[in-house]
């Protein structure tokens, strides 16, 4: 059951379906990539924004850091696939960004919008479940967030 609420989706819950598209504009369904081990979908609000870049830049940056904990990224805005396309080349990003272009992934994740655009919201799932968000992101360190998460989240195996 999901328990997709006005204060957004809560931990435990399984993922909504939604679909979306890689940036050959081809559709994908959210909930078969979140289906097997960790995946970090962090939602942004623009593409090519300064703060934006500095976000994704840092997960290029520490992605080693988060593939090492089998954490695979994706990021996601309601760009168009061709604009996350030039995007991801332009700052050789090593993770897929996707694209939300109806709203379907926002409204099934219940992202907060600010003057229409969708917040930067971050969610960490396990096997189809959700075990951490983050409405308030910091741009500066997503990963190393994520990282401290999955050492405190109920969900992930102790050591």
């Amino acid at each position: 059951m999901n328990k997709n609420k006005k204060n957004g989706l809560e931990i435990g819950s399984d993922i909504p379906e939604a679909k979306v598209f890689d940036v050959d504009g081809n559709p994908l369904s959210l909930r078969e990539i979140c289906k097997g081990g960790l995946t970090l979908l962090y939602f942004f609000p623009k593409a090519n924004t300064p703060a934006c870049t500095i976000q994704a830049c840092h997960l290029r940056d520490r992605l080693t850091d988060l593939q090492k904990k089998n954490i695979k990224v994706y990021g996601i805005s309601r760009d168009k696939p061709c604009t996350q396309k030039k995007f991801s080349q332009s700052y050789n990003l090593n993770f897929s960004l996707l694209s939300d272009l109806n709203g379907e992934a926002c409204r099934a994740f219940s992202i907060p919008l600010f003057l229409g655009i969708p917040r930067r919201v971050s969610f960490l799932i396990q096997e189809g479940k959700l075990i951490w968000r983050d409405f308030h992101p910091n741009i500066w360190k997503t990963a190393e967030d994520v990282l401290e998460a999955i050492t405190v989240s109920d969900y992930w195996p102790k050591d």
